[in-house]
């Protein structure tokens, strides 16, 4: 097992770590200050989680680490991480943390889940599916990580206006791809009227 597939699977551990941490953090509801050690080590676990994206990424390009397990398991652990913080700090009722805007979490867990979805049809009918990520989805993510780190830092206002970009961006790439999708069911002949057999 190659070093960037270590890593992936740390980064995997973390994500029930980073529940727990803000779990616990908001449980403090019975003193009268919450403990505010839990939101600084959810805070360190959450950029270790991120470090260790970027680095697993560059073993796997620069130190010829690339594996199949790996290759699966690297946006498993991303999509986890930030399904983890989105259903944690917009779902679940916070009282020392400022949760997201409900539709926050639900437009881009919607997102993911209807990408999926094609994904899924696409391969039912043995199209053949190049995934490459498109940038507005990569801003999306971008803007997304920015808000989770502006509730877990407090940041107050900061968090609505990058819930609306990263919102925003996740609605344009999911265009795109649905976009993309039916022109791939096009071409190959299975969005059109099937003769009937008498």
């Amino acid at each position: 097992m190659t070093w960037a597939t270590r890593i992936t699977i740390l980064r995997l551990i973390l994500v029930p770590v980073f529940v727990m941490f803000i779990i616990i953090y908001n449980d403090t509801t019975n003193q009268q200050h919450p403990d505010e050690f839990w939101r600084y080590a959810a805070i360190a676990v959450f950029i270790t989680a991120g470090v260790s994206d970027a680095l697993d990424g560059y073993l796997a390009r620069h130190w010829n680490q690339r594996s199949a397990l790996g290759a699966l398991l690297d946006p498993i652990a991303d999509k986890l991480l930030l399904l983890a913080a989105l259903v944690t700090l917009g779902l679940m009722p916070m009282d020392h943390l400022r949760p997201f805007p409900l539709w926050f979490p639900v437009i881009i867990i919607s997102r993911d889940a209807l990408l999926l979805g094609g994904y899924a049809i696409l391969r039912h009918f043995l199209i053949t599916v190049e995934i490459r990520p498109h940038w507005t989805g990569k801003v999306s993510t971008f803007f997304t990580l920015m808000a989770v780190g502006a509730v877990l830092f407090k940041l107050g206002p900061m968090i609505l206006w990058l819930c609306l970009l990263g919102a925003g961006f996740a609605l344009a790439c999911t265009i795109i791809y649905v976009r993309q999708g039916l022109n791939l069911l096009k071409r190959s002949g299975h969005t059109g009227a099937q003769p009937r057999i008498e």
